[in-house]
């Protein structure tokens, strides 16, 4: 056989096992926390405990990992849930849902504290993503100033009192004292946020 098809199928097998490595890393760090070892993510996985450590060096490279694709999956989200909505309000209803639902799936995640240089790699992915969602936050709000349905007043730190509401500490807080589904919360914040930016 071809050398260069061997290649090719050797690389696509282990971009699956990558995949299934990071779905089952993802799954047993949100249901358990750090208290996984990796011995447990390889027989979730289906792969040997050698195929991940060729990969990554410690549980706390996964970790920053799973992290990192935590992030990079809820920002598509966010932008997919922007780009389907026309109008602000709708748009600012729809960003705070699916930030609480991520939020929601990915508690023990954000429960995580990692002080290597791999958890610092998640917090800056975080980071990133608390910048891209003022960001979307910041156009909502301008879009709604220029239909007269938000207030006027500076984009930026209107956003900024947005995003503090929709962080996931914010989220966890408010989920343990009323123990309320994401949605209904969600719900009730969009509520609380349209009423308190309404023109």
């Amino acid at each position: 056989m071809d050398t260069p098809v061997i290649e090719r199928r050797e690389r696509k097998d282990a971009q699956r096992n990558l995949e299934r490595v990071l779905q089952a890393a993802h799954e047993l760090f949100a249901e358990r926390g750090p208290d996984v070892r990796m011995e447990e993510v390889a027989q979730r996985a289906g792969v040997g405990v050698g195929t991940i450590y060729r990969r990554f060096r410690s549980k706390e490279d996964l970790f920053a990992a799973v992290s990192h694709a935590a992030c990079v999956d809820t920002h598509h989200s966010l932008q997919n849930a922007a780009h389907a909505v026309c109008d602000p309000a709708g748009k600012l209803r729809a960003l705070v849902l699916v930030q609480y639902r991520h939020s929601a799936d990915q508690a023990a995640l954000i429960e995580m504290h990692v002080g290597t240089a791999a958890g610092m790699c998640g917090v800056f992915d975080q980071q990133q993503l608390y910048e891209s969602l003022h960001h979307m936050l910041e156009q909502v709000i301008a879009e709604g100033q220029r239909d007269g349905i938000i207030r006027s007043g500076n984009t930026a730190v209107l956003a900024a009192l947005c995003l503090e509401l929709l962080s996931p500490r914010t989220f966890q807080h408010i989920a343990r004292i009323t123990d309320a589904a994401p949605e209904d919360l969600a719900d009730y914040t969009a509520d609380f946020v349209l009423h308190a930016l309404r023109a």
